[in-house]
C-alpha cells in the first residue's frame, strides 16, 4: 500500500462540492467512492485523524494514550479529544467506536456477515425490500468483493483457538464454519489495485492493523475515492 496520505486540513478545502459525505466508515466511504466513481464532486469529513499502518497502538499504554471516554449527559470527555478509541458510557449500553479516517473499520473485528433476512420484516423495511428480501444480493456480494472478505484459509497455519473451538462444536454436536473476514493473506494488490502485505497472525486487529493487512476502508475505498478526485 502507499503510504501518500489520503487527508487534507479542512482550510484546504474547495469552495463548493456537489456532495458532502459525513464519516469515513463503511457507509460513508462506499457511498464517497461510488459518487467519486460516477463524477461527482465529492467532500468527506472526518472528525478523527488519519493514522497509517505502522502508527497504530502496540502496548497498552498506548492504547490509553489513544483513548476518549465520553459519559452520557454530563458533557465530558475524558482523555484525547481526537482518540482512536472512543467510548460512549450511556445508562443502558456502553459503545466503542473508532476516530479516525476509516471510522471504526479501524478496531473492528474485521467479520462480514449479511444481517439475517428476517429482520427486514421485524424492522418493517419498506414494501420492496420486504417482497425482495434478495434484493440486496449482488449488493452485497460486490462488498465482499471489495473488502476482500473470506473465510480465514486453513492452510496459511493452524491456529490453537479455533481448534478448540472446533473440538467444543463437535462435543456439542454443532455445526462449526470460518466466518469471512476482511483480511489478505498474500502480498499484492486488493480489489481497488492498492498493494497490501499479507496478514502476520499478530492478533492486532482489534487496536488497529500495522502491516496493511486488514480490509479497512482506509486501505480500499478511500484511496480509491482520492484517486476518483474527492477531497
Amino acid at each position: 500500500m502507499t503510504n501518500t496520505r489520503l487527508s487534507q486540513p479542512l482550510e484546504h478545502a474547495a469552495d463548493h462540492h456537489e456532495v458532502i459525505v459525513v464519516g469515513s466508515g463503511y457507509g460513508a466511504s462506499i457511498a464517497a467512492s461510488r459518487l467519486a466513481r460516477a463524477g461527482r464532486q465529492v467532500a468527506v469529513l472526518e472528525r478523527g485523524r488519519e493514522i497509517r499502518p505502522g502508527q497504530y497502538p502496540r502496548a497498552m499504554g498506548d492504547i490509553l494514550e489513544d483513548s476518549q471516554v465520553t459519559i452520557q449527559n454530563s458533557g465530558k470527555t475524558l482523555g484525547r479529544k481526537d482518540g482512536l478509541f472512543d467510548v460512549r458510557l450511556n445508562g443502558d449500553m456502553n459503545v466503542l467506536v473508532g476516530c479516525g479516517l476509516g471510522g471504526t473499520s479501524l478496531i473492528n473485528a474485521n467479520v462480514s456477515l449479511e444481517f439475517d433476512t428476517r429482520l427486514v420484516d421485524y424492522f418493517d423495511w419498506p414494501k420492496l425490500y420486504r417482497d425482495n428480501p434478495d434484493l440486496l444480493a449482488p449488493y452485497f456480494d460486490r462488498a465482499r468483493q471489495a473488502l476482500g472478505a473470506k473465510p480465514y484459509p486453513d492452510a496459511v497455519q493452524d491456529l490453537p483457538k479455533l481448534d478448540a473451538l472446533r473440538q467444543s462444536a463437535r462435543a456439542m454436536g454443532q455445526p462449526v464454519c470460518n466466518p469471512p473476514i476482511n483480511v489478505t493473506f498474500r502480498d499484492g494488490p486488493n480489489a481497488f489495485g492498492f498493494e497490501q502485505s499479507a496478514c502476520t497472525l499478530c492478533g492486532d486487529c482489534c487496536t488497529g492493523c500495522n502491516y496493511s493487512a486488514k480490509n479497512t476502508t482506509l486501505i480500499n475505498y478511500l484511496p480509491d475515492s482520492v484517486a476518483c478526485c474527492a477531497q
